[in-house]
Order: structure tokens, then sequence, then C-alpha cells
């Protein structure tokens, strides 16, 4: 389904005991969110998977909750609404505030969150494997039959060259917790240190170079190889490269066109400008 065109109207009729008219707008490419600050969220899930991403995000969230993380994320509250194709769930407000500082300002708070989420090995708790966002271990299949032929052929062999590499180096990395989408716009910062991580439909036992990899995006490879181990970093970049691919095979499984194509030209783009490891242009050693 399209999503709501008013988030407001759609969580004031799925939980008509918050006053939504006051209520702060944001979104992410699946979700419409609502923030009452200092209350609660809500996050409405659209597409044609919205109900089993929803319901992965809630069982993740209580996983989440329960690792020990040195930083405050949101807790489920209630149940899944389901309300005109759309699912949402309610969560309690993160606090803090993002934070647009220069490398060097955040160089170090990030570096010691990274290690905290090295640190935390798989036990029995429930999170799913790398990518399961996008397909998982069938994401390489949906890139292959489904965004390869909408390419030019040698972007589409390119697209495929490079979601196989991936899958390659990661092979064999012990799993730790990785956020799956640890850029700034989902930290939370007071007194120059995090302290709150939103956003964690994208988390899993996986590579930690994931993590990695939306901070070379924003930052360059050169300055985060200040803060990672040199095969980390390498890693980190192949998974960089093939982000916008991971975009367009969930808006694939969304029933999402334009999103897919948008995605696509970002991937297309990227690849002609030489950037798709790195916005300066360097390149993994293997």
């Amino acid at each position: 389904m399209a999503a709501p065109q008013d988030v407001r109207d759609w969580a004031a009729r799925a939980w008509p005991g918050h006053d939504w008219s006051r209520a702060r707008l944001a979104h992410g490419a699946f979700h419409r969110i609502a923030v009452l600050e200092q209350t609660v969220v809500a996050r409405v899930a659209f597409g044609a998977d919205a109900i089993e991403r929803t319901d992965r995000e809630v069982r993740t969230l209580h996983v989440v909750a329960d690792l020990g993380l040195p930083v405050t994320t949101p807790c489920p509250l209630g149940e899944i609404v389901r309300l005109d194709g759309a699912a949402g769930i309610l969560t309690t407000f993160v606090p803090g505030a993002a934070s647009d500082a220069p490398w060097p300002g955040v160089r170090e708070p990030l570096a010691a969150l990274l290690d905290s989420l090295r640190r935390i090995a798989p036990g029995d708790a429930g999170l799913p494997g790398a990518r399961a966002w996008c397909g998982g271990p069938h994401w390489p299949r949906i890139v292959a039959e489904f965004l390869a032929p909408r390419l030019p052929t040698a972007v589409a062999a390119e697209a495929v060259a490079l979601t196989e590499r991936v899958v390659a180096v990661e092979a064999g990395v012990p799993p730790v917790f990785v956020h799956g989408d640890f850029g700034m716009h989902n930290l939370l910062w007071s007194d120059a240190w995090v302290t709150g991580m939103i956003d964690f439909d994208h988390a899993a036992w996986a590579d930690p170079a994931i993590d990695v990899a939306p901070l070379i995006g924003q930052f360059g490879a050169a300055q985060v190889a200040e803060i990672v181990e040199p095969e980390v970093l390498d890693r980190a970049m192949h998974h960089r490269a093939t982000l916008s691919l991971q975009v367009a095979a969930a808006a694939q499984l969304a029933g999402d066109a334009e999103l897919r194509d948008f995605a696509l030209g970002n991937f297309t783009r990227r690849l002609a400008d030489g950037t798709s490891h790195d916005p300066g242009g360097a390149r993994p050693r293997d």
C-alpha cells in the first residue's frame, strides 16, 4: 500500500488516548513516524510486507532491550495495530539530540560505541541474520533476478559481482550485534556523547563492518580508518558499495517501484562516479 497521507490521523485512530495533533513528524524509507516529545513515538510501516516487518521490529526491540547496551533504546508499548493495510507500533521516547559535529568532535564517542557493540556476541537472543530487512540470504537472488534486469548490462554485471563480494568477505567473520543502519541520523547525543539509538529495524547478528559502512558514506574512509582495523574498513567499503542495492531489494519486497528505481539510480550514479566504495573514491585493498 501507499504511505498514509496523514500519519497523525492514522495514529489518532490507532491510539486515541494521545493528542497526535501536536506530534512532530518524521519518516524513513518504509515508515512514517509521529513523535510526541518526552512521551511516545508512533512508527507506521507501509508496503506489501508491512505487517511482517513490524512484527520483526517488535521482536528485535524486545531483544535489544535485554542486551545491556550503553545507550537508551526504544521499547515497544502494547500490541501491533493493523489499520488500512498499514501496521504500527508505539514505542517509548528516546531523549537526546542529533549531532552535526565534524569528525573530530564525534570520532571518540563513535569509536567507543562501536567497540561496545562488537563485544556483544550472539547468545540465545532471537535477532535475525544479516540483511533480513532486504531479503536476508535471498538478497543476492533478488539482486540478480529482479534488480539487475532493470540496469544496463555492464552496471547489472557489477551489481551482481559487488553483491557476491559482500557475501564472500563476510563469510567466516564472527557475528556480533550490529545496529544495521549506524548513521548519525539514528544516534542521539547529550553532552558530546551518544546516549540513545533509534530505528533498529535492520539490527542483526552479523559482520561488525556493517555498522562502519554508513560512517564511510558520511565521513569518508580516510577518517573512519582512524577508529577501525584495516580489515574491518575494507569489508565496510564492500558493504557500502551495495547499500543502494539493499534499499532497492527492500523496496522490491515492499512493492515500492518508485523507491526501488530511485535506489538503482543512486547505485548507477555512484558506479559511474567511482564513489561506490567511498565518497572520496578510495577502494578496499582486496
